[in-house]
């Protein structure tokens, strides 16, 4: 139960000292997941109490599942945007079906997570390139920045639905070219929370600035007219803990449409969980399961969906915030259920008054961090083909929006996986001189070769996408040698695994070798490599395989044949 359940494992062992640290990491943290909750389900296009049911349950599924000690799970601003736009388009403009389909959406992501648990799919996020994520993270930014450029200006959406209006660009346009009906109060409340929030962050970083500034809006329009004038406020919100959602069963056409949705939501909530994770796995030193936190995450958003929430994730700012204030367990998501518990219960009252605008600056503030300027940088300075991949998933985003940016950013992974993959790095090897030691010509200059051998590894496995590009790779090196080559070695040492068609490509390059008099050898091949060599018949063609047998073993072997004497 232990590996199904974590908190079976470190609850036992939880050392008293820990306690005070936890307890007030937990309600620091709190102080920013009620404000945040709040604004997540504005850009979610929900009522606001569900961003708060979201964080409640998020973090009560988390605090039993979760294997990281500082990862806190909920509402995030991407997933929240993504699922306003994705659910959006299937809903049709149909308000009251909206909600409702956001529950099936929330629930069908738990659904995803839990399968790909059962299936043990956590190594899929090795896949996402990091390249891609920079791109897409600062396309997601300027993104969701755009969605709140109405409520920060007070300016009537055109709710026109156009697909050019509802892009990056079409904001931007929409609210530079309407600016003239812009409230001037409410872009002041709007700008000054901005201010607050900035600054903050830099002279005081560790304090619960967004709290301060909502507490210190929602005293401001309790103590002026600045509603008459036309500044927008959340209104009342209802309280009492969320009770079990079951949404009506869609039809079989709209489930369809949901897939897409929900599988995009899955893939960004690991991705920014598993993301989180590892960080402050590698700053403590301390194992995480990249699997278990699939179940973790399934978990938390079948809670959030019959909960009455939505798609939650693993959040990094306020994740850092947590360890910045010296979290040092998941009873921090203890104690931050506690707190809206507590908020849920008596104080939703407290927010009636807090001004739309806020809620604005606060996404807009908080979508700032996911853009990360000096990895642009540096992927423009290394490498102009990275930086291309990370621009072309910016643009993904703001052009084709935020649903089908998921995708566009997971093909581009995809692609330059298999890119790499299919074109590994290839060497023809030399000997140091006075050793048996064979290394790459092109790293070591100074290793000579042999005049009728010529020896070549792969610095990856073999396998049927790249196994005609490493064939033609050796053939065009072998063709350049300026001596008579008798022997060809294929050094497996880097290549643990051959599958069917590298096998087969290995066999085809052996009757090539053969007829222009060439004999083949394999040295270096692990066991696995040895079973399928034998199995294919190619072994035998070769002058035999042995396990890890050397290099300079393998020429001393063909040497000592008659045929090759």
């Amino acid at each position: 139960m232990s590996s199904i359940l974590p908190v079976l494992e470190w609850l036992p062992q939880y050392g008293t000292s820990w306690l005070r640290a936890d307890v007030v990491a937990g309600i620091t943290v709190a102080a920013a997941v009620v404000p945040e909750g709040l604004a997540y389900a504005s850009l979610a296009n929900l009522p606001p109490e569900t961003g708060l049911y979201a964080g409640l349950m998020a973090a009560i599924a988390y605090l039993f599942l979760g294997t990281s000690r500082q990862v806190m799970v909920g509402p995030t601003s991407a997933l929240a945007i993504l699922l306003a736009s994705g659910v959006g388009v299937v809903a049709g403009g149909n308000s009251a079906s909206y909600a409702s389909l956001v529950t099936v959406t929330t629930i069908l992501v738990g659904v995803f997570a839990v399968l790909a648990w059962v299936f043990r799919l956590g190594f899929l996020v090795n896949f996402i390139s990091g390249s891609v994520l920079t791109g897409f993270s600062a396309g997601a930014a300027l993104y969701i920045l755009s969605t709140q450029l109405n409520k920060l200006f007070g300016i009537e959406g055109s709710g026109s639905g156009a697909f050019f209006e509802e892009t990056f660009f079409g904001r931007i346009w929409y609210t530079g070219t309407h600016l003239a009906e812009a409230n001037p109060e409410t872009v002041a409340v709007g700008v000054a929370g901005i201010a607050l929030l900035v600054l903050g962050e830099r002279y005081l970083p560790h304090a619960p600035n967004t709290l301060f500034v909502v507490v210190l809006s929602i005293v401001l329009m309790s103590v002026t007219n600045l509603q008459a004038e036309g500044v927008e406020i959340v209104g009342s919100i209802p309280s009492g803990l969320p009770s079990l959602t079951v949404p009506a069963v869609p039809s079989v056409e709209t489930l369809g449409s949901l897939i897409p949705v929900a599988a995009a939501l899955f893939l960004l909530s690991y991705v920014e969980g598993i993301s989180a994770v590892e960080t402050f796995a590698r700053r403590h030193d301390y194992r995480t399961d990249a699997n278990q936190e699939l179940l973790a995450d399934g978990g938390a958003n079948l809670a959030a969906g019959f909960g009455g929430g939505f798609a939650v994730g693993g959040s990094m700012s306020r994740s850092a915030l947590n360890d910045a204030v010296g979290g040092k367990t998941q009873l921090t998501n203890a104690i931050v259920a506690l707190v809206l518990v507590v908020v849920l219960l008596f104080l939703t009252d407290v927010f009636t008054n807090l001004p739309e605008t806020i809620l604005a600056a606060i996404v807009i503030v908080a979508v700032t961090g996911l853009i990360d300027a000096s990895a642009i940088r540096q992927l423009y300075r290394v490498s102009k083909s990275e930086f291309a991949i990370a621009m072309s998933a910016l643009l993904g985003v703001l052009t084709v929006g935020m649903l089908w940016g998921v995708f566009v950013g997971v093909v581009l992974s995809l692609l330059v996986a298999i890119s790499r993959v299919s074109r590994p790095s290839t060497h023809e090897l030399g000997r140091l001189d006075g050793t048996d030691h064979f290394v790459a010509l092109d790293l070591y200059p100074a290793a000579t070769t042999i005049a009728d051998v010529f020896v070549y590894r792969v610095e990856a496995e073999l396998f049927y996408a790249n196994a005609d590009t490493i064939r033609t790779d050796l053939l065009e090196r072998l063709e350049k040698r300026d001596s008579d080559v008798e022997l060809v070695v294929f050094d497996l040492t880097s290549s643990s695994t051959v599958d069917f068609g590298a096998a087969q490509m290995l066999e085809k390059l052996e009757g090539k070798l053969e007829s222009r008099g060439i004999d083949l050898r394999v040295a270096g091949a692990e066991s696995e490599v040895v079973q399928i060599l034998e199995t294919t018949g190619l072994a035998a063609n070769v002058g035999g395989v042995k396990l890890e047998e050397p290099i300079d073993d393998v020429i001393n072997r063909w040497r000592a044949e008659p045929s090759s004497s």
